[in-house]
């Protein structure tokens, strides 16, 4: 597919591409500003303003934005991540510059309503407790906390009960102000337009956001070392646990073998985790190996819920399926199976414009480059047993893991 790329003169990028063969369009304004660039004073803003951004304009109610693309089939929404935010759209071709209008509408107009706030800390605060009522979850942001511990990427998106609690108008306004400047927004869309017209609409209706420029600053790693963490919790028959460790950025020449060793793991009933704990023992139903990248660091991890009597031995069998693969080279035909997986999964998610549009931003985000899914093909294509082999044996070094369990009641 052709990628198209432009520059407003306010600074705004513009990414799209065209797919003769569908009729509907996904559209969505990034900002590079997420739960990283929060600080110790507003912890949990970028997410609140995700909802926020939702409950009034200068010229539309929260039910006017709602209604807005619903009435013409379509769908918006929004998401907050460690590194970024993002606001998108849904819908049929025609309504491209319908799209463009609401999604500007919410980004630079939004009044940030004080009832409207004191409302939406209740929908947050409720957020917050199924979470904490699910431990699939809670698991994550304890673990996250564990291996960033006293850095921004280990708090929760969400923030806590009190972050959220203290959250003012002019919290909100004064984030915006900082972080969604032109050069840290980005416009993706992929499906049936024109890249000209998307131009058109994107200067008509994002021309008075707020012009100047800032970066995200990265605060400074500290050193990983080997931890156990554990934390009670009284509401589930489980232990749920995560055992990782740091990696390397999106951007690392290893990032594809990476997710390929990953794929070995838990990729598909056939993945090693599966067929070796699950199948073999039957000792966990949920069990997950996970490879995540930002734009400084990155980790690797596994996840497992298990009966309590069960959580050592399936500690130890998961440490055991690691040293596999630094002891051993994947043999030729299941590194075959893997990629035929992985490659699979990079052509079906050409089916949706969503996902082509949510591929674009981020490859632009983290790299600033694009990248043909033919070439990516061709880059796991040449993927070697040894390149696995030796990757397993620089990442798991067991002084430099982190494990940390959510202990069911007693």
């Amino acid at each position: 597919m052709l990628y198209k790329k432009t520059v407003l003169d306010n600074g705004i990028t513009i990414l799209s591409e065209k797919i003769k063969h569908v009729g509907s369009i996904s559209i969505g304004a990034w900002v590079k500003a997420g739960s990283r660039d929060e600080n110790a004073e507003n912890h949990g803003i970028a997410h609140f303003i995700e909802h926020m951004l939702f409950k009034g304009t200068k010229s539309r109610n929260k039910f006017e934005i709602a209604h807005f693309l619903e009435s013409r089939g379509g769908m918006l929404n929004a998401f907050t991540s460690k590194e970024y935010t993002c606001f998108y759209a849904r819908a049929l071709a025609e309504n491209l510059e319908d799209s463009v209008d609401i999604i500007a509408d919410i980004i630079l107009n939004s009044t940030f309503d004080n009832e409207e706030i004191k409302k939406e800390k209740g929908v947050v605060l409720d957020e917050i407790d199924e979470i904490l009522d699910s431990p699939g979850d809670l698991i994550f942001d304890k673990f996250y906390g564990d291996l960033y511990r006293d850095h921004p990427l280990g708090e929760p998106i969400l923030g806590s009960k009190e972050d959220v609690n203290k959250i003012t108008a002019e919290h909100c306004r004064d984030f915006i102000k900082n972080q969604f400047t032109p050069n840290r927004i980005v416009i993706t869309a992929s499906g049936y337009l024109e890249h000209d017209e998307l131009i058109k609409y994107a200067e008509k209706y994002f021309r008075d956001v707020r012009l100047g420029e800032s970066e995200q600053v990265f605060t400074k790693l500290p050193e990983i070392n080997k931890t156990l963490n554990i934390y009670q919790h009284n509401s589930t028959n489980q232990d749920h646990y995560c055992i990782g460790t740091r990696t390397f950025p999106f951007k690392h020449k290893d990032r594809l073998t990476l997710l390929t060793l990953n794929s070995i793991l838990s990729a598909g009933m056939s993945s090693r985790l599966f067929q070796n704990i699950r199948e073999k023992y039957g000792i966990s139903y949920s069990l997950q190996s996970y490879a995540d990248f930002f734009q400084d660091i990155g980790d690797f991890s596994v996840y497992a819920a298990t009966n309590k009597k069960d959580t050592d031995k399936c500690i130890q069998l998961i440490h055991e399926e690691l040293d596999k693969l630094m002891e051993n080279p994947v043999n030729e035909t299941e590194l075959k199976t893997i990629k035929a997986l992985l490659k699979s999964s990079l052509v079906m998610g050409l089916e949706s414009t969503t996902s082509r549009m949510n591929r674009l931003a981020k490859l632009f985000i983290y790299t600033n480059e694009f990248e043909t899914i033919d070439n990516v093909i061709q880059q796991i294509e040449k993927i070697t047993p040894k390149d696995i082999q030796e990757l397993a044996n620089r990442l798991f070094v067991r002084d430099n893991f982190v494990t940390t369990i959510l202990k069911a009641k007693e």
